[in-house]
C-alpha cells in the first residue's frame, strides 16, 4: 500500500475516533442547569448496560462550552448525598465520551479534577487489595487487586497536556474510572478471581 493512500487511511481512522458530541449528548447535558445532577446509567439496565459496555469515543474539541457542564453537572452528580462517590466516567451519565471526573486524595484540600482521555502508561508491580464498588452497580461490594501507582496522560479541562505518577487510593479511582471508558467494570476483576 502506497504511503498517501496509508496516511489518509489513518487519518480517516482517528477523525472517526475523535468526534464532535452528537444532537443525542448536548441534548442530554442541556437538558438541566450545570448545578443539575444527572442520571446515573445502571448495569441491571439493558441499553444502560451496552454503553457501560462500549469503549468510549475521544472528544474532537476540548475547549467545547458543552465539556464544562458535563463536567460541572458529572461534578453534581457524584457529590449526591444518595448516592457520593469518588470519581465517575462519563458513561456513567449516558455519554460515551472520554471524560472522568476523580477526586484527588493526593492533593491539598481533596478537589475533583476533570480528566480527559487519560491513557496509562505505565503501573507498578506492587499490587494492593481493597473493596470496590460502583455507582452504575447497585449492592455489589468486593475486594479487587489494583496496581498501588500509574503513570497517566490526560489532557485537562483547559485542554492542556498532564503527565503524572499517582499513587494508592487515587490511583484506585483513576483505574477504576479509565476501565469504564474501556468498557470494563470492577464486577469482571471479580469474576476472573473466582
Amino acid at each position: 500500500m502506497n504511503k498517501v493512500l496509508t496516511f489518509i487511511l489513518c487519518m480517516g481512522f482517528v477523525a472517526a475516533q475523535a468526534q464532535r458530541f452528537g444532537q443525542h449528548e448536548r441534548d442530554m447535558i442541556e437538558s438541566g442547569k450545570s448545578s443539575d445532577r444527572m442520571r446515573i446509567t445502571q448495569i441491571t439496565d439493558k441499553s444502560d448496560s451496552l454503553l457501560l459496555r462500549s469503549k468510549a469515543r475521544k472528544v474532537r474539541k476540548i475547549k467545547d462550552p458543552i465539556i464544562s457542564k458535563l463536567s460541572e453537572r458529572m461534578l453534581q452528580t457524584v457529590l449526591d448525598p444518595a448516592n457520593k462517590g469518588v470519581g465517575i466516567a462519563a458513561p456513567q451519565v449516558g455519554i460515551g465520551y472520554q471524560v472522568i471526573l476523580v477526586q484527588r486524595f493526593d492533593k491539598e484540600g481533596e478537589p475533583f479534577e476533570t480528566v480527559i482521555y487519560p491513557e496509562i502508561r505505565s503501573s507498578s508491580d506492587s499490587l494492593w487489595r481493597r473493596i470496590e464498588g460502583c455507582l452504575s452497580i447497585p449492592v455489589i461490594r468486593d475486594t479487587v487487586e489494583r496496581p498501588w501507582s500509574i503513570e497517566v496522560r490526560y489532557r485537562d479541562i483547559h485542554g492542556k497536556k498532564r503527565k503524572e505518577t499517582v499513587n494508592g487510593f487515587t490511583a484506585r479511582i483513576f483505574q477504576h474510572e479509565i476501565d469504564h471508558l474501556n468498557g470494563v467494570l470492577f464486577i469482571d476483576y471479580i469474576y476472573e478471581r473466582k
